[in-house]
């Protein structure tokens, strides 16, 4: 009978980590799967064994802590050898299969408010309107919630799921996902919810926004494309302006990542400024 591993409080992983590092650090709590053409994946599953830890994910400077995660998951591209390029996390609220409503939405807030104090800043898409607060839950519905925006009891319950938050930071994309069993949905009696954080850097975003031959070069085909971006957001803008809708004119899209070495991030045109 195969002994119980043990797993640590906290497991800590990062963009960029190699899967043989994991490993050495973690042992047989990796599991790796490297039969895909050119991607490896490789998890620990703590929910398998009953359990769950805290992950600590390093993206670029920010260091981000996830209570309860029940499961860790990394894919490396194996042919470009520049470490994990994507990291997803499945967290959970307590160890009951079932939770109150109330108590969700409030472990879901306070996870919101600690990813803010961590330095994760509302991100919205390029193409969309520049919208904050109750004026962009009308418009974007639950798909992307402006993580500033205290979102009631009344409001978490009637959305329907997946609810999603989109962050950015340090050159580094967050997306919060909270889906719940559409069988469960009584304010009144418990629900189950599945939660989930995705860490993508921008570099690899960007990379599978083009054509593959163009992927080594993507910046060559930056301007272009948000010029294209830029022009939808600037409709949406002006028919929400008609609208009386208010614009948070503040707002700014996150900057362009470093380039690697024998490459340079293109010019800004004013009209991208």
């Amino acid at each position: 009978m195969s002994q119980k591993p043990v797993f640590p409080p906290k497991i800590e992983i990062a963009l960029g980590q190699s899967g043989e590092n994991l490993e050495k650090q973690y042992g047989s709590l990796v599991k790796a799967n490297r039969k895909n053409v050119g991607l490896n994946f490789l998890t620990i599953d703590a929910n398998r064994h009953g359990t769950s830890v805290t992950a600590v994910v390093k993206t670029g400077s920010l260091i981000t802590s996830i209570p309860s995660a029940m499961s860790i998951m990394a894919t490396e591209d194996r042919d470009r050898k520049v470490g994990f390029t994507d990291l997803l996390i499945s967290a959970e609220v307590n160890r009951d299969d079932f939770v109150p409503h109330t108590i969700a939405h409030q472990y879901v807030l306070s996870l919101i408010q600690s990813l803010r104090k961590t330095g994760w800043r509302y991100y919205i898409s390029e193409t969309k309107p520049r919208l904050k607060g109750k004026a962009a839950l009308e418009y974007l519905k639950q798909d992307n919630i402006d993580p500033d925006y205290p979102l009631s009891f009344e409001q978490w319950m009637a959305f329907q799921a997946p609810l999603t938050w989109e962050l950015y930071a340090d050159h580094t994309y967050l997306t919060l996902r909270v889906d719940r069993d559409v069988n469960h949905l009584d304010p009144a009696k418990p629900g189950a919810y599945f939660i989930s954080l995705t860490f993508t850097p921008r570099e690899e975003t960007e990379r599978l926004e083009v054509d593959e031959k163009d992927r080594d070069h993507w910046r060559d085909t930056w301007v272009n494309r948000y010029l294209a971006f830029r022009a939808e957001r600037n409709i949406e803008e002006a028919k929400l302006r008609a609208q009386g809708v208010p614009i948070d004119t503040d707002y700014k899209d996150p900057p362009l990542p470093p380039p690697p070495p024998g490459q340079h991030n293109p010019i800004i045109p004013d009209a991208l400024k």
